[in-house]
């Protein structure tokens, strides 16, 4: 007994193409949604760096004070009762700084103070007394000095807007 399409009823060739299209626009919506949402979170990530750079570069201003034209910069004491004294003016004409981090990088290693909470109005400057170890990092390479600005509302480190100091810049305080 062989098997006939007598009876039997397939799909028009209409519907078919109805369906078809339906199927299409359907998946293109949901890869339209994907997209949008891709581009959104890929706009809003590099709106956020660009904030971040331009705040850092535009707004940031940090020197070291000086006084009758000496670098308010020094280091003193031995062993591990060594210290690094800075007075640092914050020129910026509109943002105050938040925070800082400071780096030492010494003949033995480096010492990272990640962040000091100090507050630097416009302006103004403040006195920072740290303390150093020269049994655990050595002389005095450079010291690298990283503000922090809010920028949109966001305790934000200026990485890119360091006040680097190299030792032969920087002066012995008993000298």
């Amino acid at each position: 007994m062989g098997y006939t399409m007598a009876g039997k009823k397939g799909v028009s060739p209409l519907i078919a193409t109805v369906l078809l299209i339906a199927f299409a626009v359907a998946l293109g919506a949901v890869v339209m949604n994907w997209g949008r949402g891709f581009v959104q979170q890929q706009t809003s990530e590099a709106e956020k760096t660009t904030q971040t750079k331009l705040g850092c570069s535009l707004k940031v201003n940090l020197k070291i004070a000086e006084i009758d034209d000496t670098p308010q910069a020094c280091y003193g004491g031995a062993a591990d009762t060594g210290y690094i004294e800075l007075r640092l003016n914050n020129e910026d004409e509109t943002n105050p700084i938040k925070a800082l981090s400071i780096s030492v990088s010494g003949d033995k290693g480096t010492y990272n103070n990640e962040t000091i909470n100090t507050t630097i109005p416009v302006g103004l400057s403040a006195f920072l007394n740290l303390s150093y170890s020269y049994t655990s990092y050595g002389k005095i390479k450079s010291i690298r000095v990283v503000p922090h600005i809010l920028i949109g509302g966001v305790q934000t480190p200026c990485g890119g807007s360091p006040l680097e100091k190299s030792a032969s810049e920087i002066r012995n305080c008993s000298a």
